[in-house]
């Protein structure tokens, strides 16, 4: 281990490497629970002087709060958890940093490492600096010769570092034997308590929600009024239901009536049911005014439910896919293209951070600083839908597109079927030919109009148009295509009719392309719509070409229709 270095060359130290930095400790200012309770008394000025002190270099009851805000609000912790999870299930792929043997060692190294599925598990836990702004994780490294890779990546909470004041950007960890966070209101915060960090030995993770300095970032800034507005709300409309879902027990006692007997009508109508109960003289009355707006009875509600959306937007950028609406269904495919622009840039962000801090560091010190890094890719592929897929297939498949069946069948998430399988769809057989097909068409004519032969005499002979009787005259392109179908058979290359087809398919797409052309010219061209609606009464589109097209695919269209037909009839009568 004595020649260890980092992937810049510095010499490394194993020892650095191996021993713990952030643990946490009974006392000090790194402890492993935190029972004081930030919620109790909260209100706005209290929460603003908290996040001033943030902004300042002492985030150290901030941090709290946050994560006190987190796991109180299901909703909240619902679409964190719903933004993480996602993103922490996105397959891991690995792009080798170069041809060469040693790059491609490189490469199956970081792969090797990757199934073991300990960066997988740490991908949550790092999009916690979603509402933090950055998160930390401590690299256990298991340092063996050609074998150094992390062992484990160990979450350490927010609360146990701070943001350098001086810069904004530094990252600090509260040492154990440093001072209580002090207030930061009006002087700055001293940096005693605090102490470096060996960048080797720790991961920093750092998520924008909006562009600044990483002492001011942290989605829970904004998150965090809301939450608390829902509180109150939630603790008035608690207030309403007692007030007005209850009824009021009213206790009257009369003139004589001593102490004791007050005290005990108190516990009578106190013990009934809820807090709302008094007790009054006879001849005493209490009047309750209801508020004249007819919707009181939903106005918390709504009030909450607003609330709720305005988290959603803040942490998946739409209310879509957590709230559902009368008609949302329409728009929830849009909602969800919101959600995975998200996805992909929070995976993108998870990506650098993983490649510059494990994965760089990982191959060096194994192989040696490199000029060329294996790069890890966090994220679903940009594919076509199954959908699409088979739109495309179906339109250009008589195009000349050709695809690989077993591809199709990954993607469809179907087996190859077996011999004796009962199987749905495949070619269609074309139906069984009466005659050999080496052999032309017969023609067969009563004797009488035959001198020569026997009666009912078969001569297998090409049709003669000028014999044929009036009555067939119509079907001779269907001869047509059974003699070019049994040539091509007897010969055997492909169906001549699907050739004629495929080309008539590729000869109308050229055509169409020539029409489409100049008007997609004209679009580029206007200024607005009266100049290209003026720009197309100009146009002159050559539609001779695709009209003589169309004409060709429907005279391949009867020549293969009247063609099945005919053997189906054959084959009728033989059978018969």
């Amino acid at each position: 281990m004595a020649g260890l270095i980092d992937q810049w060359g510095n010499p490394l130290r194993a020892k650095t490497l191996t021993t713990p930095v952030a643990t946490a400790d009974i006392v000090g200012m790194r402890p492993a629970v935190t029972p004081l309770s930030m919620l109790p008394g909260m209100d706005p000025a209290r929460m603003g002087m908290m996040i001033r002190e943030a902004d300042q270099g002492n985030s150290y009851y901030w941090a709290i709060l946050s994560k006190e805000l987190e796991r109180r609000d299901p909703h909240v912790l619902s679409v964190l958890n719903t933004r993480k999870r996602v993103v922490a299930q996105n397959p891991i792929t690995v792009d080798d940093g170069g041809d060469s043997p040693a790059e491609k060692a490189a490469g199956q190294f970081v792969r090797d490492w990757l199934r073991k599925g300990i960066l997988a598990r740490s991908l949550y836990d790092m999009l916690d600096a979603i509402t933090s702004g950055f998160s930390v994780h401590e690299i256990d490294w298991q340092l063996e010769p050609g074998n150094n890779r992390p062992r484990a990546l160990n979450f350490r909470p927010r609360k146990w570092f701070e943001v350098d004041y001086r810069d904004g950007e530094q990252i600090l960890m509260r040492s154990l034997e440093g001072p209580p966070a002090t207030s930061a209101v009006s002087d700055a915060p001293p940096l005693a308590g605090l102490v470096n960090i060996p960048a080797e030995k720790f991961v920093i993770h750092r998520h924008p929600s909006w562009s600044g300095l990483t002492i001011e970032s942290g989605l829970m800034r904004t998150l965090a009024f809301l939450v608390m507005f829902k509180m109150f709300t939630m603790r008035d409309w608690a207030i309403f239901v007692q007030n007005y879902g209850l009824p009021m027990r009213v206790g009257r006692y009369g003139p004589g009536a001593s102490e004791e007997d007050k005290d005990v009508l108190w516990s009578a109508v106190n013990d009934i049911a809820g807090g709302l109960a008094c007790i009054i003289p006879v001849g005493m009355g209490i009047e309750f005014i209801e508020p004249k707006f007819s919707g009181s009875a939903e106005l918390h509600e709504q009030r909450l439910r607003y609330l709720d959306e305005q988290i959603s937007k803040l942490v998946l950028g739409q209310t879509g896919t957590t709230d559902s609406k009368a008609g949302a269904h329409a728009s929830g495919a849009i909602h969800r293209m919101v959600q995975d622009d998200i996805e992909r840039a929070d995976c993108s962000l998870l990506g650098v951070t993983c490649n510059e801090q494990v994965i760089m560091p990982m191959v060096a010190y194994t192989f040696g600083p490199q000029q060329n890094y294996p790069v890890i890719s966090i994220g679903r592929p940009d594919e076509a839908s199954n959908q699409e897929v088979t739109q495309a297939l179906q339109w250009l498949g008589p195009q000349g597109l050709k695809a690989k069946a077993t591809e199709l069948r990954q993607r469809l998430n179907l087996s190859e079927p077996e011999p004796g399988d009962e199987v749905v769809g495949g070619v269609i057989a074309p139906p069984p030919v009466a005659s050999p097909p080496h052999e032309l068409p017969a023609r067969t004519q009563p004797p009488e109009t035959l001198p020569g032969h026997a009666p009912g005499a078969t001569i297998h002979t090409p049709p003669d148009p000028a014999a044929v009787p009036q009555s067939a005259t119509l079907t001779l392109h269907t001869q047509l295509g059974r003699v070019l179908q049994h040539v091509a058979k007897a010969d055997g290359g492909a169906d001549i009719i699907s050739i004629m087809t495929d080309a008539t398919a590729q000869h109308a797409a050229r055509a169409l392309g020539q029409m489409s052309e100049p008007v997609r010219q004209a679009m580029m061209q206007a200024h607005d719509l009266p100049d290209f609606r003026a720009r197309l009464e100009k146009l002159d589109l050559p539609h001779a070409e695709f009209a003589n097209a169309m004409a060709q695919a429907m005279l391949v269209a009867n020549l293969a229709g009247d063609a099945a037909m005919m053997e189906q009839v054959q084959a009728g009568q033989h059978n018969g």
